[in-house]
């Protein structure tokens, strides 16, 4: 399964990921949400900002997925801190997870610079920040 992943352009996620100081991906909600329970060890993840141009930069593959049980307000932020380095979480985006009952935590090797190319998100009904697409190329413009 191929998903497209947004990372925050402003915390420069990208480029973290690039440099291999990002090397795990982050979701979490107070329910059960995609991406929760539909990633698993060997997907395809690629990776876009969230600036709006719909441009994928890379790829990389999943080798490790944890989909939480219900956690409480104190685990989920002990959770979080316990990754927060390799999350490569900013401030902002450690607030805005912290706490949540539920955390996606996906470990991704061997970050691909890709030649850049734009997707569609016309299939989509959702505006989430992760995209299940199943194969790329069908989404691929």
């Amino acid at each position: 399964m191929d998903h497209i992943v947004y990372l925050d352009k402003p915390a420069g996620a990208l480029e973290a990921m690039r440099r291999g100081d990002k090397t795990m991906v982050g979701r979490a909600a107070m329910g059960r949400r995609s991406p929760y329970g539909k990633v698993n060890v060997d997907d395809m993840l690629y990776f876009t900002e969230n600036d709006g141009k719909q441009i994928v930069h890379g790829r990389g593959k999943v080798t490790r997925v944890y989909d939480s049980p219900k956690l409480t307000h104190e685990e989920s932020i002990s959770l979080l801190e316990s990754y927060r380095r390799n999350l490569w979480l900013s401030e902002k985006q450690f607030l805005r997870m912290a706490g949540k009952r539920y955390l996606v935590l996906i470990t991704v090797a061997g970050f691909e610079e890709l030649p850049e190319f734009r997707f569609t998100r016309a299939h989509f009904t959702n505006m989430d920040d992760w995209l299940l697409v199943e194969e790329i190329g069908k989404v691929r413009k």
